[in-house]
């Protein structure tokens, strides 16, 4: 068993900065994540974050307390939290889904769906995010 977060939240990044601040956040956590023994994807619409992350309870609650106190973004909904029986990126310290895989308005209703805890929702967008990460996309 091991413990998930996963989350929704409203960027608040300057969209003519969005991409290199996006890309340090990914590199910083790539190495921070596997010291953590956390594994996870990361998607950006270029409006809205979600991060799904899984590891050791007390890992996966270091990087939450971090992520709530990160300026980058704002309107943090849990969406899934607790244990769950297996990792969905077992390879990834890191995946990343970048706007150009996510802004489809599929995706974007997706968010909003699964920000109203609609747990079908919720599971459609850890899948497309877990999807991305194995065909390479991410």
């Amino acid at each position: 068993m091991i413990f998930r977060w996963f989350y929704i939240s409203t960027s608040r990044l300057a969209e003519d900065e969005s991409d290199e601040l996006v890309a340090d956040i990914v590199r910083d956590s790539i190495p921070r994540n596997r010291k953590l023994q956390v594994t996870g994807a990361l998607l950006f619409t270029g409006r809205h974050f979600a991060q799904y992350l899984e590891g050791p309870a007390t890992s996966v609650d270091t990087l939450q307390r971090i992520i709530l106190d990160d300026l980058r973004h704002e309107d943090i909904r849990t969406i899934a939290e607790g244990a769950y029986p297996c990792r969905r990126f077992v390879t990834w310290s890191l995946a990343y889904v970048p706007p150009a895989r996510s802004g489809e308005r599929r995706i974007e209703r997706l968010l909003t769906d699964a920000a109203r805890a609609r747990e079908d929702c919720v599971e459609a967008l850890a899948q497309f995010m877990s999807e991305s990460a194995m065909m390479g996309h991410a």
